[in-house]
C-alpha cells in the first residue's frame, strides 16, 4: 500500500481520533498502530468508509482488520480509539502526514510535549497542527491546561524545598570558611 497522505484528527475529548488515509492502487487496507517495538499492531476501528472520485465504494472484511476493495485510488476514512496523550503513526511509504490536535492541548512545551523531527507546528485559535513532508513516521505528544498547571506547581514545590534547605546551607557552610 502506498500513501499519498495521512491526515488525522484528534477528538475534542481525547479518547479518539478520525484518520482520512489517501491510498494509490491498492486493494487492501489494515487498520493498526505502531507497537512497543514499532511492530503493527491490529486496531479495532469504526465508522469506516471507503471513497473515490465518483464517491462510496464497497469493501469487504471489517470484522478481520483488514478490508478489501478492487484495486484503485481511494481515501480511507476511519474513527479509532486514542488511549494516552500520545500520537504515533508509522506507514510502509513516505507520505505527507498531518495530526491535528483541538484547541484545548498544546505541545510547545518541552517538558510536556514534543513534535518528531520534521513536524511543522502551526497553532491558530482553532487548535494545533503538525505537518511532516513525505515522512513514513510522525509522533506527538500532547499535553493540555490541567498537566501543564501541575509542572507548574510540582515544579514550584521543589524549587521552594531547595530554597528553604540549600540557602541556610550555604550561609552556614560560608560562615566556617
Amino acid at each position: 500500500m502506498s500513501a499519498l497522505s495521512a491526515n488525522y484528527t484528534v477528538a475534542e475529548n481525547g479518547t479518539a481520533y478520525t484518520a482520512e488515509i489517501e491510498v494509490l492502487q491498492t486493494e487492501k487496507y489494515t487498520f493498526t498502530e505502531p507497537g512497543v517495538m514499532g511492530e503493527p499492531v491490529r486496531i479495532t476501528v469504526s465508522n469506516i468508509t471507503v471513497f473515490n472520485e465518483t464517491g462510496p465504494v464497497n469493501f469487504t472484511g471489517e470484522d478481520s482488520g483488514t478490508i478489501e476493495f478492487p484495486k484503485g485510488n481511494y481515501t480511507v476514512r476511519y474513527t479509532a480509539p486514542q488511549k494516552a496523550n500520545e500520537f504515533m503513526v508509522v506507514l510502509s511509504d513516505a507520505a505527507n502526514i498531518t495530526i491535528s490536535l483541538p484547541k484545548q492541548y498544546q505541545v510547545e512545551n518541552p517538558l510536556l510535549g514534543s513534535v518528531s523531527t520534521g513536524g511543522v507546528v502551526n497553532t491558530t485559535g482553532n487548535g494545533t497542527t503538525i505537518f511532516w513532508e513525505e515522512e513514513r513516521s510522525a509522533q506527538v505528544r500532547y499535553y493540555d491546561a490541567f498537566q501543564e498547571q501541575a509542572l507548574i506547581i510540582f515544579g514550584t514545590f521543589w524549587i521552594g524545598l531547595v530554597v528553604i534547605f540549600l540557602v541556610p546551607y550555604l550561609i552556614v557552610r560560608r560562615k566556617k570558611e
